[in-house]
């Protein structure tokens, strides 16, 4: 339930996107027609696929933005009650990516990667902790 694979999906600015994957891998892209392309994707992993193709131009500021645009994200998602609930039961633990491929927004293989996407999460939930209080 926490992956960005998983339900509930998030609507941004008036459209909706089946998973944070979606929304996430369209906005690499600044041309709106592949953003739409990449959300009418069946499922998340065929959008990461598409958001990880090169043979497309991604947005030039892209490394820059991609945290702020997870966060955001994120924020959404567990907002959604189902899946704040989840996030809250998880209590004061660190939350991992354990993809072996990615050092970036996972731990990689090796555990020394950046874990970015685990930071975020451990983030939002303190966040929904602060709104309860």
């Amino acid at each position: 339930g926490l992956s960005n694979f998983s339900p509930p999906g998030v609507e941004v600015n008036g459209v909706y996107w089946p998973t944070v994957e979606h929304f996430f891998q369209a906005q690499k892209f600044a041309d709106l027609e592949i953003q739409e392309r990449v959300r009418q994707t069946p499922t998340p992993k065929e959008a990461r696929s598409l958001g990880q193709s090169r043979s497309l131009k991604l947005r030039t500021d892209w490394d820059v933005v991609r945290e702020e645009v997870m966060l955001m994200a994120l924020r959404i998602k567990f907002r959604v009650p189902v899946a704040r609930t989840l996030l809250l039961s998880t209590g004061n633990r660190m939350l991992v990516e354990s993809s072996p491929f990615d050092y970036f927004w996972a731990a990689g293989q090796d555990g020394s990667g950046q874990n970015r996407l685990g930071h975020l999460l451990v983030q939002v939930r303190a966040e929904l902790r602060q709104d309860d209080a």
